[in-house]
């Protein structure tokens, strides 16, 4: 799909993926490491990324489940005849992704236990939003939007208050929610706070809901203006440096130390 400034509804991974513009990741990637944003290897999905959009499904469009995913068959693959009966099964599937029973369960219980905030009628969800940005094309997909405030769902290992600090900054995501604010405000929509509805991905599934202060975010929204022309330099001069620059060597004194 070609990029075109605008708000859609209802567009898949896929379409949503082929669209030529800077996103959320790869700010946050760039701030990390350009060196690494670059070269790293594009993986198929791992468990954990697919638990990730089983989740969010489960969460935001129940009702659309089924139409991106079927439920695997309890076979023995180990076994020729069991590899066999699955991959005869997989001829079937067509585009839906094969996912267990099991997971299932996990991803409907954390739903219930999250269920006051389940997205309400009229909420928009799985909302893209396309603009641009220093006149460079930018895309967000947010999880939510209830009309005032933009939402995202993250499962952790700790959604205390002092576990998902440590998360908003390890994995910057203090830059995720300056970008979609700032995705929704060039694009005309109201957006007065980011909220980030926390869930344990182990039972019993405690959750918190945070926020980040005006302040916050407009150091979210310093640090990926940085992060795009930083990105916007690598790529125009095909450099895309690691940790250190040329000969640079870095010195840790003993105040660095643990």
């Amino acid at each position: 799909m070609k990029f075109k400034t605008g708000i859609y509804h209802d567009l898949d991974y896929p379409t949503y993926d082929s669209i030529p513009a800077w996103r959320s990741h790869d700010l946050t990637s760039i701030a990390k490491c350009p060196f690494t944003w670059r070269y790293a290897e594009k993986k198929s999905e791992s468990p954990a990324l697919l638990e990730g959009r089983v989740q969010h499904t489960v969460f935001l469009e129940l009702d659309k489940f089924w139409d991106e995913f079927i439920l695997e068959p309890e076979v023995n693959k180990r076994t020729k005849a069991g590899k066999q009966e699955y991959d005869d099964w997989l001829q079937g599937v067509g585009d839906r992704t094969p996912v267990k029973q099991d997971l299932i369960d996990v991803c409907m219980a954390r739903r219930e236990v999250l269920i006051d905030y389940v997205p309400k009628k009229g909420d928009q969800v799985e909302l893209t939003v396309c603009f641009e940005w220093f006149g460079h094309p930018c895309k967000a997909k947010i999880d939510w939007y209830d009309g005032i405030n933009v939402w995202d769902l993250k499962t952790c290992r700790d959604a205390s208050p002092r576990g998902f600090r440590s998360a908003i900054n390890n994995f910057l995501y203090f830059q995720q929610a300056a970008f979609y604010l700032t995705a929704c405000r060039h694009s005309g929509l109201t957006a007065d706070k980011f909220y980030f509805l926390a869930v344990e991905k182990a039972a019993p599934y405690p959750y918190g809901v945070y926020t980040l202060s005006e302040t916050a975010i407009q150091y979210g929204i310093a640090k990926n203006e940085q992060a795009l022309h930083l990105g916007v330099t690598c790529k125009k001069e095909d450099s895309y440096l690691p940790f250190n620059r040329g000969d640079e060597v870095t010195e840790f004194s003993h105040e660095d130390l643990y």
